[in-house]
């Protein structure tokens, strides 16, 4: 069993949950945690709605930020045309 395996963690999603859209996200940063604000910004309002706020301790931003960054990677290199 690979290192990635054991770590892996079923998580119960709620049947009313519901996928929310975001194309904005303003990020603050302390030495005690990692905000990251997601919001909707609709262009001919020239405003947005805060969808979610999600706070990270640094730790677990950074391992976050690792495993966006090599999915997207995989991702990207396979499914982009030459």
């Amino acid at each position: 069993m690979s290192e990635e395996q054991k770590k892996q963690i079923k998580i119960n999603v709620p049947a009313d949950a519901k996928p929310m859209y975001v194309n904005s996200v303003k990020i603050n940063v302390t030495d005690e945690e990692v905000i990251l604000q997601c919001a909707l910004v609709r262009p001919e309002e020239g405003r947005g709605t805060l969808v979610s706020e999600l706070v990270f301790a640094p730790k677990h931003a950074m391992r976050f930020q690792k495993a966006l960054d090599d999915t997207l990677k995989k991702h990207f290199t396979r499914h982009l045309p030459e």
